[in-house]
């Protein structure tokens, strides 16, 4: 993977290790053809994925921490594709009118209506250019008077003119009536961060999960850096007063929890304050968690998964005291992207389920949680569209729309079948 040049302060200190696991000697063609009996992964028609050799299987702290029971058949459902030709879309948020305006990974911000007509890109947004093909503009969101004030948020990275690496920005703009066009872009914050996904709380703050995706990933656990965190402002760019290490004189104020990898989900559990998010490790060992502020979550101190060249993260260790463990975790890896809580009414059977889209593994994983947070069972949907699942969004129509990433990506709407 190319460099991102980011500048960043390397306090990483390891402890003694609680659970130690051992890299495993290559799998057998036997053992390969267990994974897919698991489920673990892909339809084998779509093709051999990228994780498919990989048979790390580390001890979980609690039984019920991976691999839940296989649940299926609580919904029937059918398939829509409501828009089609969208190169590499990252995410989607739904509008009054019920148009849908959509990020495009390497461009901007088109509008879809729902006949699936797609607009061209927008003009009033920053020219996005990266030298790294996975970056770009990431997430949108409404705020939350959007009816009133026509605001939204984004966050994205781009290379700046004479710049020598890519900057990451969170930024508000307005979407006028008509939408044809972007106004008032303002960036709320800028630095060598890597913005991924963002919420707005109910108190109107912004949440935002940046990524700490370069070796030796020294940034996660170092509270000077934005990286690896979920940073928390208001939407003129501030920090708020209550933010955990804000009169720590050496931590960067906005950090509101640490230790991530890079995390591309995030929502609030309805009907609560709970915020959950979805989290790729570096191979295998992919998190669902439940997010508390101050709180340190272990990447790459303590992980599921080991690093993309297969060698063991730090010591190897997968808990350690004062750092928390993750919900659920997959192995091999997912690659998630994308997380709702669906509450509707019109997909009766998988009311209260938690939904996320899978990359490499191109599948939408439905969970059952139950009232104590913990995972009681694992759907796998989609497989057999043998298509990498970016986003998961609740329509205002109470259906669930599926944003995929491909050179010709879609919007699919999942309606009773």
């Amino acid at each position: 993977m190319k460099r991102l040049l980011l500048t960043t302060i390397a306090t990483l200190c390891l402890a003694t290790p609680v659970v130690a696991q051992q890299a495993p000697p290559k799998p057998t063609d036997d053992q390969l053809a267990a994974v897919y009996k698991e489920d673990q992964l892909n339809d084998p028609k779509c093709g051999v994925p990228r994780n498919a050799g990989d048979d790390y299987r580390p001890t979980p702290a609690t039984p019920d921490q991976t691999r839940a029971p296989r649940v299926n058949d609580k919904q029937k459902f059918k398939i829509e594709t409501v828009a089609s030709g969208l190169k590499n879309p990252w995410s989607i948020t739904f509008l009054p009118d019920n148009n849908m305006l959509v990020t495009i990974r390497n461009s901007g911000l088109k509008i879809v209506k729902p006949d699936g007509t797609v607009s061209d890109l927008l003009p009033g947004t920053p020219t996005i250019k990266n030298s790294i093909p996975l970056f770009g503009m990431h997430d949108v969101v409404l705020d939350k008077d959007f009816k009133k004030n026509r605001t939204f948020y984004v966050v994205y990275n781009t290379t700046p003119e004479g710049a020598k690496g890519s900057v990451g920005y969170i930024a508000s703009a307005k979407l006028p009536a008509d939408e044809k066009s972007v106004t008032d872009w303002k960036v709320l914050k800028e630095g060598a961060m890597t913005p991924r996904r963002l919420i707005q709380a109910k108190d109107g703050t912004l949440l935002v999960i940046t990524a700490d995706i370069i070796t030796p990933y020294v940034s996660a656990q170092n509270l000077a850096s934005p990286q690896g965190k979920i940073i928390r402002i208001n939407t003129d760019g501030s920090i708020p007063k209550n933010n955990p290490f804000v009169n720590n004189k050496d931590a960067e104020p906005s950090v509101y929890a640490v230790g991530f990898r890079d995390a591309q989900g995030i929502t609030f559990r309805p009907g609560t304050s709970e915020l959950w998010i979805v989290e790729n490790e570096p191979r295998g060992g992919d998190e669902l968690n439940k997010v508390e502020a101050g709180k340190n979550y272990g990447f790459p101190t303590i992980s599921y998964g080991r690093d993309n060249n297969g060698k063991m993260l730090g010591e190897g260790i997968t808990a350690k005291d004062g750092l928390e463990q993750p919900v659920y975790f997959w192995t091999p890896s997912i690659a998630t992207s994308g997380l709702v809580f669906y509450d509707g009414d019109k997909l009766k059977g998988w009311k209260g389920s938690a939904f996320l889209g899978g990359l490499s593994g191109m599948q939408l994983v439905r969970l059952e949680i139950n009232k104590q947070g913990r995972v009681t069972g694992e759907e796998k949907l989609l497989r057999d569209q043998c298509k990498r699942i970016r986003d998961v969004r609740q329509g205002p129509d109470g259906l669930l729309y599926v944003l995929t990433d491909e050179t010709n990506g879609e919007i699919l709407k999942l309606s009773p079948g």
